[in-house]
């Protein structure tokens, strides 16, 4: 047998079984999200320091709200009474999020998260890279 074979059916269950499921990535997906870069379609991308304003997301059972904050120096948020009203759906593994307000819906995907980052995709092919929001700590 070759030896790259071999490598592969080894390896093989070790990638599979690090596949989160929907339902782990649904767990991580709630909290405080700071925007860290956007990238478009074209390849255009934007880096963002300190941001302004932390997407608050809570899900459960399928539904769920995002809510935009802003944080102070005294670490409390200020916010509006203005949410994002969120449907998930699974399909194949694939976690996707649909955002409905008064005004408009749309769509974007998660295609990666963990305790400190998320990836979303939309319609579009813009990227959306968050990570967790880390309050400031002033002394």
């Amino acid at each position: 047998m070759n030896m790259r074979y071999i490598l592969f059916l080894v390896l093989l269950p070790l990638v599979v079984s690090c596949t989160q499921t929907p339902d782990e990535q649904l767990a991580l997906l709630n909290g405080y999200w700071e925007i860290a870069s956007v990238e478009t379609a074209e390849g255009i991308k934007k880096e963002y320091g300190i941001s302004q304003n932390i997407d608050f997301i809570e899900v459960q059972n399928g539904k769920g709200i995002r809510k935009k904050l802003q944080p102070d120096l005294s670490g409390n948020f200020k916010t509006n009474a203005a949410s994002e009203n969120i449907d998930v759906a699974i399909k194949d593994n694939t976690v996707t999020l649909t955002y409905t307000t008064a005004f408009d819906s749309w769509s974007e995907e998660i295609i990666a998260i963990d305790q400190t980052k998320l990836t979303v995709v939309n319609q579009e092919g813009t990227t959306y890279h968050y990570r967790r929001y880390q309050p400031l700590l002033i002394d």
